[in-house]
Order: structure tokens, then sequence, then C-alpha cells
């Protein structure tokens, strides 16, 4: 059997050039019905035609918020040709959904496939497809290329099994004009990453992301973002934000979220609280608030949005988690020689220890990825400490100062997580579940990276949501 695939890489959604996007030839697929995808034809044709596929008897979920409902999926070309009750037709192959849901493929509009994308290995997306995402917007979290082209053509370079869009990164156009120095920009800086916005829109670019809790992202103010999103803005992009503060490290979260809905007011473009989340036990029952304020905020006319995904766990890395802003300025090297200096060293793990509670405890924060030594995948925070004999600060520091340690943070209160599903402040729901890492194209040979089955995940995330 042969399901059509859909693997374009995006164009920008305003393209002052007036060119349209870049289109790329078809991979094979053999995958999931439920990625039958975006383009629905008249739902009625005249009978007797033959079409290469037909998929009958399924209940189909057209997209339009239209109850589900019974009937056949005719494609041809490559494209869904028609919808209905289609008896009198044929297809070349013809498929039996029933029991089964249609639909359209599901847009991930926060994830870190593009790395593996750009693969050989993994540029058929599978593990995307099999969960029945058809598209992904990749660069999020203020992190990614910041030349839009030559990543198209990383990616072009082994073929798409799913469509791809970007975001430019606000965090590594900074890095790019700036490093990592924590302090404003001088006009000439703030112009040269205008330019690089600008370049980015027009090769593609949907809108501008930010990691504002990240280094460096963290060290710029609001004026910089909004400076940049407007540029974004004239070619109708979006900005999406993982907001300066998810807990209380530094502005607190509700502030974290005037941030965004403030960017979206000033440089007019829709604006998403990515991953919306009440980080730690600090600020726990605080969603219902975050929630009013977005509302609020579109009442006045300003078209903001939040995503989320429905579980109690985060990913991030074990030095964004736990090393304060300050000492990571300059980058591993400059913290290591902070580290070097005793007074220093205590103010450092001082800050690291009330983040660490912020966080529920060492025995909260799991190893996703070690980049120098994969054994320690799976295990906490709490192991290093006890093998080690030191503390939970020590063995971290330990850790961080070695190369890059990716975490899972068990850190966010189910009865937030279903205030904010249930009270529809939400765009998204994730649909990328993993044991560990969502949004990421996993990599079968790591432990830590292997998919679950989604169907399986989310009948287990329904059932808790309706218990």
């Amino acid at each position: 059997m042969r399901l059509p695939t859909f693997n374009n890489l995006m164009g920008s959604p305003k393209d002052p050039s007036g060119r349209q996007p870049i289109r790329f030839r078809n991979r094979p697929g053999r995958l999931l019905l439920l990625t039958l995808a975006f383009m629905i034809a008249p739902l009625s044709l005249q009978g007797g035609r033959i079409y290469d596929i037909i998929v009958r008897n399924g209940a189909v979920l057209d997209g339009t918020d239209r109850p589900a409902y019974k009937a056949d999926v005719a494609i041809h070309r490559g494209k869904i040709a028609a919808i209905g009750h289609l008896t009198d037709d044929r297809g070349r192959e013809e498929i039996d959904a029933a029991g089964l849901t249609v639909s359209p493929g599901f847009i991930d509009t926060h994830s870190h496939a593009g790395p593996g994308l750009a693969t050989e290995e993994l540029s058929h997306g599978r593990p995307l497809l099999a969960q029945g995402i058809t598209t992904v917007f990749i660069n999020p979290d203020g992190g990614g290329a910041t030349n839009l082209a030559a990543q198209k053509r990383a990616l072009r370079k082994h073929g798409l099994g799913v469509n791809v869009a970007q975001f430019i990164s606000h965090g590594s156009v900074r890095r790019e004009v700036m490093g990592l120095e924590a302090r404003n920009p001088t006009k000439s800086e703030q112009k040269g990453m205008l330019r690089v916005v600008a370049r980015a829109m027009r090769n593609g670019g949907w809108g501008l992301s930010s990691g504002t809790f990240y280094a460096p992202g963290s060290y710029a103010e609001p004026e910089e973002i909004i400076d940049l999103a407007r540029a974004a803005s004239k070619f109708g992009g979006v900005y999406q934000s993982h907001i300066r503060d998810e807990s209380n490290y530094s502005v607190g979260l509700l502030a974290a979220v005037e941030e965004v809905i403030e960017v979206g007011r000033r440089a007019h473009l829709p604006a998403v609280v990515t991953h919306i989340k009440a980080l730690g036990p600090p600020v726990w029952g605080q969603s219902e608030e975050v929630i009013a304020r977005i509302n609020r905020a579109r009442d006045e006319g300003v078209e903001v949005y939040a995503d989320q995904y429905p579980y109690t766990a985060s990913a991030t890395g074990l030095t964004a988690a736990l090393v304060p802003r300050w000492a990571q300025a300059g980058g591993k090297d400059s913290l290591i020689a902070r580290l070097g200096s005793s007074e220093t060293e205590t103010k450092i793990k001082s800050e690291m220890k009330k983040n660490l509670v912020r966080r529920g405890g060492a025995k909260r924060i799991q190893f996703r990825r070690v980049s120098f030594d994969p054994s320690w995948e799976g295990k906490r925070l709490d192991d290093a400490a006890k093998a080690w004999d030191v503390s939970p600060i020590d063995a971290a520091l330990r850790l961080v100062t070695q190369g890059y340690v990716g975490i899972v943070s068990f850190n966010m209160s189910g009865e937030d997580v279903r205030a904010s599903t249930l009270k529809r402040a939400i765009t998204r729901i994730d649909p990328t579940f993993s044991e560990a890492d969502h949004g990421f194209v996993h990599d079968p040979d790591r432990p830590a990276h292997r998919a679950c089955d989604a169907a399986d995940a989310w009948r287990r995330v329904k059932a808790w949501l309706d218990a």
C-alpha cells in the first residue's frame, strides 16, 4: 500500500518578493492512516470514477469542528479528491478503516525535529508520521539555525517525510551578533540582528521564536524583542516564546506571560506562550490567573494564544534548570573560571540550591541525554550524588562542566495541567509523546529516545483528564 506523503518545506506566510514556497520531491510512504492530510476537495463528484486509493468506512474528522461522520475518502495523484459515500467509485487500492478515525495530519507547532530531519537516518520522520504528525514547526525556544536558506538545503538533501516550517530564533540571532554577552545591544548590533531576522523571513521564515528563559535570550530586554518581532510582523509572521520565567526564577510566571502579550500588542502580530505551564511548587495554582490574563488580552484585541503538552514533566538542560544566568555569561569556560573563585562559587551554589527547590528536588530531575557519558541516561540527579558521595549541587556542577546534560524535570501539578487544558486557552495539545524527550525525532538506538505508541499514550492521557 502506498499512501500520499506531504513533505513540502513551507515558505513564509507573506513573502513581499512574491516568490512561491519551495516544494520538495515526495518520498515513498507506507505509514499510518491517520496522516491523510490537508487539502480537501469538493465532497461530491460524478460516480463511477477510479481513484488511486479509497479509504472506506472510517469515522472522518475533517478539521472543521464538525462531529465525526462515517464516509469514504478518495485519494488521487497524492491529494484528497473526494469525501462522501463513494459506493459507485473504485480505488486501485482500497483500505477498510472500519473502527478507525481518518483525519487531517496533525501540526506540531513546537518541534525540535530539525536536526534529525536533516540526517539521512531520520529524514523520513517516521516517528512523527506514526503519531499522525505531518507538519512540524522547527527552531523553537529561541534556538536553531539563523541561515534558513542553508537549513533548507540541509533538509532537502535526503528528502523529507513531513512538511517543515521554520522559525527564526532570537537566541541564535543574538548569539551570532553578540555572543553570550549579558548586556544590551549597541545600535549597530540591534541593526545587525534586524538584518538577520529580515533575511530569514525573506527566506521562508514563519515568525520569530524566543527562549527568554535561556542564555543568551534571557539577557535581552523586552524592547529588543519587540523590535525584532516587528521585523517578523512585516512578513505576516508570528511570535512564539518559551517565556522568561515559568516559575519564580526572575520576573515570575505572570509577568513573563504579560511580556508575551505586550510583544503581540506592540509588534502587531499573533503571540504564543509555548508549552504553557506553572513550573514548580512556588507557582502551582497560578494557571487560572495565567489563563485569565490571556483571555483578557484577547478581549482587548490582542491576538495571543498558548500551546500545551498534557503531562507533568518538562524537558530542558541541567545548566538551564539550575545554574543562574549571570554565571553562564560568556559560556562554559567562563562558568568554570567563575567556579575557580571560592566566593563566586559559594554564590553560584547558593542560587543553585534555590533553583533545585523550584524543581522539586534532586529526585525529580532525570537525565535524558548525557553527551559525554550515555550510561547516566535514565538515572536521576540524586543517583549521581549518591554515587559520588557529594551533594546534589556538587554533582550537578560536576556534570555541567563536562558537557551537555539534558533532563526531564517532574515539576508540574496535575491540577494546573487540567486547568489549562479544560479552560481552552490552548491552541494545541502536543501529540508528540515519548518516554523522555517530547518533540524530537527520536533515535531508536538511545533508550531515552524510544517513542511510545501515540495512540496508547493519548488513551492514557484522555483517561487521566476525564477522571
